[in-house]
Formats: structure tokens, C-alpha cells, sequence
């Protein structure tokens, strides 16, 4: 079975709870790290023509301090590349500086900003820096350091890059977009902010403490690259120089940590309206076929009732005892149905042996093996490959002779 690749998934936490701190101190106000600042007085100069921004006359009073002149203003291929790559990232063509420098326009200068902040490659520039507090990386870290798809959540911030989305829209989006009313697919791509942290899938791993080592990365993720504060410390204990206690940590973690791991389907455009296309011939196809039997619900129910007697009564095989020497490095959680979910490192062969007691049948005629869907698997499973799709090669049971009650799988 293919390994899994953790991608995009859905984070279930409240909007507004998350920055409401319930146990800050009183005068946590008056914290230093959050006083607002005051604007200070520009100082004096003695060129005052040369000042176009208050922030010039400090640059300039202390040229003067030093007895230095400012450099002479750059020529307007020099602006046009240090405009250039500070807002796209890349150097103008010779064709744009060559139109820059013949435009004498008033407005040169702000038309050259307006083109560069309507380019695509404003986004991919910008949005560098917050893919870094994202902590975004094609691959999944660790030993492994397998290829992980999140490129749909790097494109959705360099969009929201380009198309000037608001800062609280920004947030709230990737923080809990799925839970926006009507959500788009967009604003579940969001949420994998909240999905970059590095993923361990080596064999003999235990999956609840690498989900635990995701859950305090993504805290650290949002303290850092949200809220502006070094918050892991109250991991541990309560902040030593922001006010943040420990209890307030576990609060905010409490929001996260009420979710699933597993990831969803995302599509490009062309395949959105392939799949719109193919769920409307779907639907067609079922209109006509109930049109053309108008009595199929009374049909179908009397067909229910007709076999409802006549079913095999099966039994939940329980109380399963897992080989670990057979498992392949992977592991497997017992849950409460008696089903198991596969977890952790997914070896592409493997050959998994179960012991159980078998309970009290008159008779054994079969045995059915079901594939169950997990909010945990890639989207939705029932398998762990990036599909959610899985396979199964062979199936054996054996009977103890000595034990003839006991079942080994």
C-alpha cells in the first residue's frame, strides 16, 4: 500500500475564541511589547528642501551630525531596477526601462508602481515571506523527506497576494476557513497554514507523539507569524517576560487539537468542470431512470423487505492481538467499532498477521473484510495513498488444530 502524503486538511476551531486571552493579567495592557507607539518629532535639518519624508529628516540630521552630504539622487535605470526588484523579485526587461526613461510624464514614477504591483510576480515575491512563517516546504522533512502536494495552499496565498485580500480575511481564512458559512474550496486550501509542519513516517514511529510534535509547531506558527509573540515557552510554564500563561498555551491548543488529520480533494479549474460535468451526467442519468419507473421507491422498499430476512448474520471479530514483528514498521489503532486504522510509515509490501479468539458460532461459513472510511486517511480513505485509494493482494485464514476455537488472520 502506498505511503500516505499528508496535504491539505481541515482545521475545526472557532474563529473568535482563539485571541481572546482568558487569563491575562489585568495590566497586561500596559506590557511593554504591546504599548502603542508614539511618533516621534522629526528633527531639525538645515537642507529642508531635500527631505520628502519625515523619516528623511532623521536620515539627514545625522549626515549633517557626521559632516556628510546625501548621495546624489540615482539615475532612472538605476530607480526603475531597485523599484523593479523590490516589488516583482526581478530585474526590468530593457524594454520597460527604455519606456520608463522616455516617459516624462508627472506621473512616471507612480505608473511604473501601479504596473508592478499588477504583475503575478508581486504575489510570488511577497508571498515568500509568509510561506516561511508558514513553515511551507514541498517535502515532508525527516528521513524520508517524501513529496508532499500542498502547492494549492502556495498558490492560494500568492493570489491573495495579487488580489489584495483584506489582512483579517487573510488570517481568519487560513486559520478556519472550512468553517466560513458556504466555504469554498479556496478557503479550505486555506487552512493549510495550518498543515506545513514536518511529518516523521519512519517505520517503528509512534503516530500520536509526531502528531503532538505538529500540534506545538503549529502553535508555534501561529504565535510567531500571527500574533507576533514567542508563545512556545509557555509550553512548559508560564511566559517569563510576555504575559501569557501556561493555561492560556493549552487553551488556544485545545482549539487545534479538535480535529482530523487526513486531506481533502482539491481540483484545478479544468477539473472542476470536468467533475461538475460528470456529478450532472450522474444526476441526469438517475432523473430519467426515476422517471421511467415512477413506483422505484415502492419498488426498491419492497425489495428491502423482501431479503431483510434472508441475510447472513455476521459477527465483529474482536479482541484482535496484532503481531508487531509482521507490521512492517506501520501501526495499527485498535478503535471502538473493532475496526483498526492504519497509521505511520506504510510500507509499499507487507505481510500483517492477527491472532484472535474466535467468538462462540455454531458454524463458520465466511469471512468478510470491510475497508472503512477514516477523517484521519487522505481524503477520507479507505486507503493511505494520496487518492485515499488502497489494496488488498491476498487474504489468509488459518484454523489452530489444537485450538479449533481460536482464528488466526
Amino acid at each position: 500500500m502506498p505511503a500516505p502524503t499528508l496535504t491539505l486538511g481541515l482545521i475545526a476551531l472557532a474563529v473568535g475564541p482563539v485571541f481572546a486571552a482568558a487569563a491575562v493579567p489585568a495590566d497586561a495592557s500596559d506590557h511593554w511589547a504591546f504599548r502603542k507607539p508614539l511618533a516621534p518629532t522629526p528633527p531639525d535639518v538645515r537642507d529642508a528642501a531635500w527631505p520628502r519624508t519625515p523619516i528623511d529628516r532623521f536620515v539627514l540630521a545625522r549626515l549633517e551630525a557626521e559632516g556628510r552630504a546625501p548621495s546624489p539622487e540615482a539615475d532612472r535605470t538605476s530607480l526603475l531596477r531597485r523599484l523593479s526588484l523590490d516589488l516583482i523579485g526581478l530585474p526590468p526587461t530593457p524594454e520597460e526601462i527604455d519606456a520608463f526613461v522616455a516617459d516624462d510624464g508627472p506621473e512616471a514614477w507612480e505608473r511604473q508602481i501601479d504596473r508592478l504591483l499588477a504583475s503575478p510576480h508581486y504575489g510570488e515575491r511577497w508571498a515568500r515571506h509568509w510561506l516561511d512563517a508558514a513553515r511551507y516546504a514541498d517535502s515532508d522533512g525527516f528521513e524520508k523527506d517524501k513529496q508532499r502536494r500542498v502547492v494549492f495552499y502556495r498558490d492560494w496565498v500568492i493570489n491573495a497576494f495579487n488580489r489584495d485580500l483584506p489582512y483579517d480575511a487573510f488570517i481568519v481564512e487560513q486559520i478556519a476557513g472550512d468553517l466560513l458559512p458556504g466555504a469554498t474550496q479556496d478557503q479550505r486550501v486555506a487552512t493549510g497554514f495550518l498543515r506545513n509542519s514536518m511529518i516523521n513516517e519512519e517505520g517503528g514511529v509512534h503516530p500520536e507523539q509526531f502528531r503532538m510534535e505538529a500540534m506545538f509547531d503549529r502553535m508555534d506558527a501561529i504565535g510567531k507569524g500571527i500574533l507576533g509573540l514567542t508563545i512556545q515557552c509557555a509550553q512548559c510554564h508560564d511566559h517569563k517576560y510576555d504575559p501569557i500563561s501556561q493555561e492560556d498555551y493549552y487553551r488556544m491548543f485545545a482549539f487545534l487539537n479538535n480535529s482530523h488529520e487526513g486531506s481533502i480533494s482539491v481540483y484545478t479549474a479544468a477539473q472542476e468542470a470536468e467533475r461538475a460535468r460528470l456529478l450532472q451526467a450522474i444526476a441526469d442519468l438517475e432523473a430519467e431512470l426515476k422517471s421511467a419507473t415512477l413506483d422505484w421507491r415502492e419498488r426498491l422498499a419492497a425489495w428491502e423487505e423482501s431479503v431483510a430476512a434472508d441475510q447472513p448474520e455476521w459477527t465483529v471479530v474482536r479482541d484482535l492481538v496484532l503481531d508487531d514483528n509482521s507490521a512492517g514498521g506501520q501501526k495499527f489503532l485498535p478503535q471502538a467499532d473493532g475496526s483498526w486504522l492504519a497509521q505511520s510509515y506504510a510500507p509499499t509490501k507487507s505481510d500483517t498477521h492477527f491472532e484472535a479468539t474466535a467468538p462462540p458460532l455454531d458454524r463458520l461459513t465466511a469471512v468478510r473484510i470491510e475497508l472503512l472510511p477514516h477523517p484521519d486517511l487522505p481524503r477520507g480513505g479507505p486507503g493511505r495513498s494520496v487518492k485515499g485509494t488502497g489494496a488488498l493482494t491476498e487474504f489468509r485464514m488459518a484454523i489452530g488444530k489444537t485450538r479449533p476455537a481460536d482464528l488466526a488472520f
